[in-house]
């Protein structure tokens, strides 16, 4: 025979937490940020620091691709409110022979809750932004600085210096942006 022991429920802190882990709670200033995003890079580390993970906030909308990154190791990306976009591309070589992703093959995919997405290693990637409003996700990578990647400040330009814009399905770029 079994013994019920009722348990009362507590609002979630560090200090209660701390006995068990560490609480994450995202209200000191983001650790970079761009155009349409806020990260907290780092902000835990799982495997005895070979990875870390990060949270990160993105804004709505369909804002310019220029630019985007690539992990050393395997990266999941798990989307906690609302739908993000995401866009990746394999790389390509520049004139010069340079590594950078690829715009005429990226792809853009919406990511809801209960999905994620596991991109392999040297997938480039840009920030996910929020599909029908701001939106955020957890990641978690293998363990390395935001300006380690590439030896490039992190972020590298597309080749031919490319732009994208996501078209989500009906809709007419052209009109949208007044061109």
């Amino acid at each position: 025979m079994s013994v019920l022991r009722e348990i009362e429920v507590e609002h979630f802190s560090p200090a209660a937490a701390a006995e068990f882990g560490r609480a994450l709670v995202f209200d000191a200033p983001a650790t970079s940020q761009g155009e349409w995003w806020k990260c907290w890079e780092g902000c835990a580390e799982l495997s005895a620091g070979r990875q870390w993970v990060g949270f990160v906030q993105a804004a709505a909308g369909n804002p310019d691709i220029i630019e985007m990154e690539r992990e050393p190791g395997t990266e999941i990306v798990i989307p906690v409110t609302g739908e993000i976009v995401q866009v990746v591309a394999p790389g390509t070589c520049d004139q010069a022979g340079t590594q950078r992703p690829d715009a005429l093959k990226a792809r853009a995919f919406v990511l809801r809750q209960g999905t994620a997405l596991v991109m392999a290693s040297g997938v480039w990637h840009a920030a996910a932004f929020g599909l029908n409003g701001p939106a955020s996700y957890f990641y978690v990578a293998e363990r390395r600085k935001a300006e380690d990647s590439e030896g490039r400040g992190g972020w590298v330009e597309f080749a031919d210096r490319f732009r994208l814009m996501c078209r989500l399905p009906g809709e007419n770029l052209q009109t949208k942006r007044g061109e």
